[in-house]
């Protein structure tokens, strides 16, 4: 059959699915107390029933407070228009273009 790979300790089930309010303040609380380090770590000193990686997506995508939600600006717009007229679809040199106007 073959023995746990834990030694024999059983781990608890990892929570997977959406977010609760709780757990979002909990990981943005550790995260703005601690700063961003080892993802494998934060789920366990943040009290959290999560692994690294969905701590990490969750932090990156929606729990940043620099992260920028809504509409371009028109100046943003009239760039990435301007740059579409000089490189076309190249979209990974145009995105360059852009993280460094932004």
């Amino acid at each position: 059959m073959g023995r746990p790979s834990s030694g024999g300790v059983v781990q608890p089930k990892l929570r997977k699915g959406l977010w609760s309010p709780e757990e979002d303040e909990k990981l943005y609380n550790h995260i703005i107390r601690h700063g961003v380090g080892c993802w494998s770590s934060v789920p366990r000193l943040a009290g959290l029933n999560r692994c690294g990686k969905s701590c990490r997506l969750r932090w990156i995508n929606y729990l940043r407070p620099d992260l920028k939600r809504g509409c371009f600006s028109q100046q943003e717009e009239d760039h990435i228009v301007a740059l579409h007229q000089i490189i076309g679809n190249r979209y990974v040199r145009g995105s360059a273009q852009c993280i460094q106007f932004v």
